[in-house]
């Protein structure tokens, strides 16, 4: 199987592109197991947080050239291209927060699912960077979108126009990741990170990961009324008398995402 899905730690779910002949870049095959991962991990109650990460030293080259390109391409002449890559890059595909465990290349479309989550952490040996302009395209799946919007615009606009990569600890001194590990350590801290989100309410990180998802696109004010409403909500929910009550006794809560 080209994608790998388990879930690893209660509440947590891994999903491994696996290509590694292929430094895990994306056929059309592929494309489709990603976008049937995102379904099975968004549809189980028992998954709170999701962790997306590659095989054997590359997180994900991007799209397969010889293969995915004639297939966008042939869709695109039909109006049949939705513009998605591996079901993520355009309409989130969940609710729960996904973590980009980044351990090697990270190029082209492997940077746009990077990007499209919601979480990067990369290891010494990561990479990052959007090529397409070097062989006659753009990035056209979140990529020239998304960039400008995450990193500062004069250095979005260089990888960009330039198409040259970029190192872990670049990607970290320009704030493309939140943090840079050894190698060893990726996944262990990855899976951490998860674990601890998925510990917190669901109905909570629900609501606060959609605030931050939409933030981007809206007014200051309209954020401000969507985070007031999504509190209302929160505070007539169980998991929020559950929340309360465990502090004032000292214990843990019990979540139960109502």
């Amino acid at each position: 199987m080209t994608v790998l899905r388990e879930l690893v730690h209660p509440g947590v779910a891994l999903i491994t592109i696996n290509r590694p002949e292929k430094f895990n870049c994306i056929d059309p095959a592929t494309d489709a197991l990603m976008r049937e991962a995102w379904a099975w991990a968004d549809q189980r109650e028992d998954v709170r947080c999701i962790v997306l990460t590659g095989t054997n030293g590359s997180f994900c080259a991007g799209g397969d050239i010889e293969r995915l390109l004639p297939d966008i391409r042939d869709r695109s002449r039909l109006n049949d291209d939705d513009g998605t890559f591996c079901g993520l890059t355009r309409v989130y595909p969940t609710r729960k927060p996904i973590i980009a465990a980044v351990n090697g290349l990270a190029f082209g479309g492997g940077l746009e699912l990077a990007l499209a989550s919601d979480i990067r952490i990369a290891n010494t040996r990561a990479r990052f960077g959007l090529p397409e302009v070097q062989i006659g395209v753009l990035a056209g799946a979140g990529g020239a979108s998304r960039l400008p919007r995450f990193i500062a615009p004069a250095v979005a606009a260089e990888m960009l126009l330039t198409g040259d990569p970029i190192d872990a600890a670049t990607a970290l001194r320009i704030g493309l990741v939140s943090r840079v590990v050894e190698v060893d350590a990726l996944l262990d801290t990855a899976l951490k990170i998860a674990g601890r989100i998925a510990a917190n309410a669901p109905l909570a990180i629900a609501k606060t990961l959609d605030l931050i998802r939409k933030s981007r696109s809206l007014s200051l004010a309209e954020s401000f009324d969507i985070e007031r409403a999504g509190l209302r909500d929160l505070l007539s929910s169980a998991d929020a008398a559950e929340g309360f009550a465990a502090f004032a006794a000292k214990r843990a809560p019990q979540f139960k995402g109502r």
